[in-house]
């Protein structure tokens, strides 16, 4: 016999307290509890009339799956990337306005990242440490005035 199917009937057939449960079927008091308050749950009376597996279905039935977040259109971001003034935080904020259960920032950029190694967009230049310097700015340039000196 199903060790739950014992507990319900020692509990409704005996009387048992839940101390006296567990110890006649070798369990802890919380288990007993825990069967106890999913038969209520699930309206189990006694005695029970169906088999061993529809009483643990009745008991356990399957958790609810979360719904997994919707994911960001990398070719979108992709091609946003390419103007001026956008930055993936700008577009994880529009992301997170149409999505609000959507991913993180950190998520959004880590699959950003795979989306440009998976489709090898990357630029690598060779170059000497030093010897150049680049500045890379995500808004509108600077104009920059050098004063040529007099001759």
């Amino acid at each position: 016999m199903l060790k739950t199917r014992e507990i319900l009937r020692l509990k409704n057939e005996v009387g048992l307290s839940l101390r006296e449960i567990a110890q006649a079927c070798n369990c802890g008091k919380t288990t007993v509890s825990e069967i106890l308050k999913r038969a209520e749950k699930a309206g189990i009376t006694w005695p029970i009339e169906i088999s061993d597996k529809q009483l643990m279905s009745l008991l356990y039935p399957p958790a609810e799956t979360r719904k997994s977040p919707s994911e960001p259109d990398m070719e979108y971001v992709f091609h946003e990337m390419k103007k001026k003034n956008i930055t993936l935080m700008l577009l994880w904020e529009e992301y997170k306005e149409k999505h609000p259960d959507g991913i993180m920032y950190t998520q959004f950029c880590d699959r950003y990242r795979k989306f440009k190694k998976d489709n090898k967009i990357s630029l690598h230049k060779e170059h000497k440490a030093g010897e150049e310097m680049e500045v890379d700015w995500a808004g509108d340039t600077i104009t920059m005035w050098i004063p040529i000196p007099e001759s």
